[in-house]
């Protein structure tokens, strides 16, 4: 069922970055050369603290095209994901194509109207699957408790991430 989550994401991600090239010209600030691992927003202790299972370290994935490196916690039943889209990770011809991490949320937002969002989580955020996916000073995390995405604790983890990136940034 993980595997099935991260697939979604991924294919979701990519379908977005397709569907949302716009015609306007973006150039990355230097405010984000410095590329961020989505294991220094939310460290397995961390993850250990918001459900109790004490993961091993991470599983990184990434998709340069998008800018997205994901950190997968993963043990038995239970998992943490954390996905972050990024300028500093993203492919060249990505950003010539006017494609941001803030374009790709506001399209997947778009994609998911209506969806519930909680007050007071980064400049922006909704509930859509896999988790929480939030804006914050250009950067887009997805935030994923697995099957058991209770809103508190994805509130929780979110600002423990964006409390981490503010640090990092």
């Amino acid at each position: 069922m993980r595997q099935s989550w991260l697939r979604v994401i991924v294919l979701l991600v990519v379908t977005v970055f397709l569907v949302s090239c716009e015609s306007k010209k973006s150039t990355p600030e230097a405010d984000f050369a410095k590329i961020i691992e989505p294991a220094m927003l939310l460290s397995k202790e961390e993850a250990k603290a918001l459900t109790g299972v004490d993961f091993g370290e991470c599983e990184v994935k990434e998709q340069p095209v998008v800018g997205q490196k994901l950190c997968v916690y993963d043990k038995g039943d239970s998992m943490v994901q954390v996905g972050l889209s990024q300028v500093a990770f993203m492919a060249k011809k990505t950003l010539d194509s006017g494609t941001t991490p803030e374009s790709i949320f506001k399209t997947t937002k778009e994609a998911f109207s209506g969806a519930e969002s909680l007050a007071g989580v980064g400049d922006d955020n909704f509930m859509a699957p896999p988790g929480l996916h939030i804006l914050k000073n250009g950067y887009y995390l997805t935030i994923s408790l697995g099957m058991a995405n209770d809103k508190e604790k994805l509130k929780a983890a979110g600002m423990k991430a964006i409390a981490n990136l503010d640090r990092l940034h």
